[in-house]
């Protein structure tokens, strides 16, 4: 049974899906519709045809589908289509896998185009799938000696070729060859080839082994018969060996040409090349005449093996080589050395740039040799400490003797770490004993640069001594004044902090640790990713960069940021000034934090109440009024376009049993037409300040036109009912607007019941209310309204779509208290909800 093409149709407007598989279905493609994407995924069939995906839905939209596609490995070609497209968006659904992105209302051949290119890329990914399995299923008829003659062919061997490598003679291998092309049922060799490069062959290697992918075993002599393989232990595949060494390894022929290459050396020296066939003093013509020359041509001439070191100038790289002969030519394996190389060069400079940098550094340098124990100090650093060159001994203990008795267990224990690797960087501070016996602060950083190849114990450190005893007297003053500040904020509820510049750990006194959303009697020094992780994450970048500004330009600072404790949200005001360090470096930060979180609510407050007032000045402009109806005109454009394709489609078939599907399709584009041109002409007369005429007109009238417009009259999960009073339809109205207010309230009820997945019931009534009004109700059975939004929903911007713009309903009540009436919503007994509006009575 053919599988015909079939087209998805996944979109949440009921008329864009009725319009669109219309005109498909009047070209020939079956198709199937979906009102949201979470049905299309549970319930389509997705090995066939193509989707033709909206972008804006409620729910999961169409990124959002094609992200769930890829994550369950699905390829279906997938179009997607639009009515707010912009490059932005068009260009992430491209990366997603889309194969085409239009724009509603879209144009019936390019829709058509989109579909066709889909449908083709489907047929070929499924003949490619078929051809490889096809292929696939011959091969495996092939006997062990016929795959191997068809990859000898695929590497473009000759039947002689083919002999010399796998040790038979021209004549045995004709043999295979007349049987593979039997067996694989091919009538010529191109064919064969073909079929090898769609099952995945590769070329024959080297040796005379299976491909990878079949048993391998060993092969018998020249002249014996092949020996079953049930009767021979498998080995590993030659190839499979080579491509698992670790070495870069390639095969030459006796012509120098390249006739195998493993992974590691196409990486290394092929760059983007095929060389198998190729001389290889033509690939490299720069190593002609090299010492790697020489060797290859010795190796070759005497068949012995080599052992050699070269630099390759073709791919300027140092290589270890070991050369062995072969039957077929030469066997080279590789590795790269240049890395290698390049450190023994740097050790042997190391000494003498080390001097260099202990006599020119300005506070001072050190080297501590492990195999000799000699600790080299720069020449200044030692006459720092009061000292004479050569008055100081140079090993480990003499260092200890000068450190102070309370700070070497930190530092014996930051060295044990870093020598045995638990650290990548040495840093400590501690105090040092001058000759005169007065102490100093020093700060050591440094690093282990040579290691024992085998054990891994350390050979050599270099690091750097600086003196931060002024440093230290300045965080010894700052700590005075935070106690000095403590005291003084202890009655005003500010709070204090400390920053250290060096290391950007911070102190916070109990009631900033409060602010920040931490307990009071927690740690009081938080690391810097501690801190960022108590601010609000849209104020860390900005409050960063306020502190590093600062720093730079050394002056106070002055910030409010947000933290976050849960649910809760804290204001800080955070004030600062820089303690200066050594050098007229800053090394500190100290200040105070102020809670303002209520003053800054207030203030937003305020903020959010004059956003307001301009949104609502904006959104009553006729700009918005007008790209708002503008908007409108998108959906009834979108249903002509289908409707119109598809009725032309069956005009110019000339099928008479499809008169009555044509009329009815007509009909449902002349509305669109009505309902367009009228959204256009009170778009013209509101822009030039012509006044909205309202006469008496028929209720019952204006409530079917709406429907009509808005879909199929008639019972079950798709129908509108109508109730409507004779003593209720004459009225005075303005037409037009109040079919737009019904139009939206009956497109928010269809929402409302697809999205519950209820089947719809949706009644719209019409009864006299008073002497002079008419009440006109539209009931559905959705999920209802909150009591606590019953007047929210009115308001300008508020929405529930994720898409809406928050504008229908608050238009809605306009248009009809500016004809007199009134607009509320009420729940009904049905779980839904009950939006109501009056009219004027004639």
């Amino acid at each position: 049974m053919i599988m015909l093409p079939l087209v998805h149709i996944v979109d949440d407007d009921v008329h864009v899906r009725a319009a669109t598989s219309y005109l498909l279905a009047s070209h020939g493609f079956p198709t199937e519709v979906y009102a949201s994407a979470e049905e299309f995924l549970d319930q389509a069939n997705l090995e066939r045809g193509c989707v033709l995906l909206d972008l804006r839905m409620p729910g999961l939209d169409g990124l959002g589908t094609m992200v769930r596609l890829a994550d369950r490995r699905v390829t279906i070609p997938t179009i997607m289509m639009t009515g707010h497209g912009d490059l932005g968006t068009a260009v992430q659904a491209m990366k997603l896998g889309a194969i085409d992105f239009i724009e509603k209302p879209y144009q019936e051949e390019q829709l058509l185009a989109a579909i066709t290119r889909a449908l083709d890329l489907r047929a070929q990914e499924r003949r490619r799938t078929e051809g490889r399995s096809d292929a696939l299923a011959r091969t495996a008829k092939l006997s062990p000696r016929e795959l191997q003659v068809l990859q000898g062919l695929v590497g473009g061997l000759s039947n002689k070729g083919i002999a010399r490598r796998l040790e038979l003679s021209p004549r045995t291998v004709e043999m295979h060859r007349a049987r593979m092309m039997e067996d694989l049922g091919c009538g010529s060799l191109s064919e064969a080839v073909r079929i090898a490069i769609d099952a995945g062959l590769s070329p024959l290697g080297a040796k005379c082994l299976e491909p990878a992918g079949n048993r391998a075993a060993m092969l018998p002599p020249p002249g014996d018969p092949c020996p079953k393989l049930s009767t021979i232990e498998p080995v590993p595949p030659a190839e499979e060996l080579l491509e698992g060494a670790i070495d870069c390894i390639f095969l030459l022929d006796d012509a120098w040409r390249f006739t195998y290459l493993n992974r590691n050396a196409v990486e290394k020296i092929g760059r983007g090349r095929d060389l198998r066939g190729t001389i290889i003093w033509d690939s490299f013509p720069l190593a002609i005449d090299t010492l790697g020359w020489a060797e290859l041509h010795r190796s070759a001439a005497e068949r012995t093996l080599g052992r050699f070191q070269f630099f390759e100038p073709d791919v300027d790289c140092w290589f270890d080589v070991n050369v062995r002969p072969v039957a077929s030519g030469l066997q080279v394996a590789f590795r790269d050395i240049t890395a290698e190389r390049q450190t023994n060069v740097a050790l042997q400079m190391s000494e003498e740039t080390l001097r260099m940098v202990l006599e020119a550094t300005g506070d001072g340098a050190w080297d501590w040799n492990f195999e000799t124990g000699k600790i080299t100090m720069s020449g200044r650093f030692v006459q720092h400490l009061g000292y004479a060159p050569g008055e100081l001994r140079d090993d480990i203990d003499a260092v200890r003797e000068l450190v102070h008795a309370d700070d070497w267990p930190v530092l014996d224990e930051r060295l044990r770490d870093h020598l045995s690797g638990k650290s990548d960087t040495f840093a400590c501070e501690y105090r040092l004993r001058r000759r005169d016996g007065s102490w100093c602060w020093n700060f050591d950083r440094g690093r282990v640069v040579a290691r024992d190849i085998l054990s891994g114990a350390p050979l050599q450190m270099v690091g750097t001594a600086c003196d931060v005893s002024d440093r230290k007297a300045a965080e010894a003053r700052a700590r005075e004044a935070l106690e000095r500040l403590a005291l003084a904020q202890g009655n005003s509820g500010a709070g204090t902090w400390d920053l250290d510049l060096e290391t950007y750990r911070l102190q916070l006194c109990s009631r900033s640790l409060e602010m920040h959303g931490l307990s009071p009697d927690g740690p009081t020094e938080l690391s810097d990713e501690q801190w960022r992780a108590c601010l609000h994450p849209d104020d860390v970048a900005s409050t960063r960069e306020a502190l590093d500004k600062a720093v730079q330009t050394q002056t106070g600072l002055s910030i409010r940021y947000r933290t976050v404790a849960g649910e809760q949200c804290r204001w800080v005001l955070g004030l600062g000034s820089l303690v200066p360090g050594s050098r007229d470096r800053a090394a500190r930060f100290v200040g105070l934090n102020l809670d303002v979180t209520d003053s800054m609510e207030a203030e937003c407050a305020l903020q959010r109440m004059q956003s307001e007032i301009v949104h609502l000045s904006r959104v009553s402009a006729m700009g918005a009024l007008a790209t708002t109806l503008a908007h409108e005109l998108n959906q009834p454009l979108t249903a002509i376009t289908g409707f119109v394709g598809g009725v032309r489609r069956y005009v110019e078939a000339g099928e008479p049993n499809d008169r009555p599907s044509a009329l009815e399709a007509v009909a449902g584009a002349e509305r669109g037409v009505h309902y367009a041109a009228e959204i256009v002409r009170r778009l013209r007369e509101q822009t030039s300040d012509a006044v909205p005429e309202r006469k008496p007109d028929s209720l019952s009238a204006t409530i079917n036109e709406a429907v009509q417009l808005c879909g199929p009259r008639g019972k079950g999960r798709h129908g509108i009912d109508l109730e409507i009073d004779e003593a209720a339809d004459r009225v005075v109205i303005d037409r037009v607007q109040i079919e737009q207010v019904l139009l939206n309230l009956l497109r928010n009820a269809i929402d409302v019941c697809e999205t519950s997945g209820s089947a719809k019931q949706i009644v719209v009534s019409a009864v006299p209310f008073t002497g002079s009004m008419a009440l006109v109700r539209v009931s559905d059975n959705g999920g209802g309204v909150l009591d606590m939004l019953k007047d929210e929903i009115f308001k300008v911007s508020f929405t529930t779509k994720p898409q809406g713009m928050g504008l229908g309903l608050s238009i809605c009540r306009t248009i009809v208290e500016n004809h007199g009436g009134e607009m509320w919503v009420e729940n009904n007994q049905s779980g839904g909800a009950d939006f109501c509006f009056t009219v004027p009575c004639q």
